[in-house]
């Protein structure tokens, strides 16, 4: 018990300081590791909402001549809301698919799939309404 005390009564160190050292690198790669998983999270929201708005867009055009052209614009208005360095690192591209042919058959299902250049896809499916 004698030894014990002695070797606490020699401890200089301070708790909180060894508690820094120890705990602060550990702290820091938690914050890199969380801000990473925020960020693709928003990305994939982001992509996600692009593909229905585009697909919105194509299905709600009064005629089959500017499907394609609203849902383009759609995708160049969100590519204006992006920084000079976004858009030279995040080429977005835009296909619409139908599963029947002509597009603006009452009915058809409608699938607008986004891929960015980080490998992200984003797809979403409307169908043109019945009164068509």
């Amino acid at each position: 018990m004698i030894k014990i005390k002695k070797l606490l009564d020699k401890s200089s160190g301070s708790a909180i300081s060894e508690f820094l050292i120890f705990t602060l690198p550990f702290f820091t790669a938690f914050l890199i590791m969380i801000t990473m998983i925020q960020q693709k999270a928003m990305a994939i929201s982001e992509s996600n909402n692009l593909a229905r708005q585009a697909v919105r867009a194509f299905v709600t055009s009064p005629n089959e001549e500017l499907a394609l052209v609203r849902a383009n614009q759609v995708i160049e208005i969100y590519r204006s809301t992006l920084s000079t360095s976004q858009l030279n690192s995040n080429k977005i591209e835009l296909a619409i698919s139908c599963t029947k042919y002509p597009c603006f058959s009452p009915g058809n299902m409608v699938i607008a799939t986004i891929s960015t250049a980080s490998n992200q896809i984003a797809s979403a499916t409307e169908y043109v309404d019945l009164w068509r």
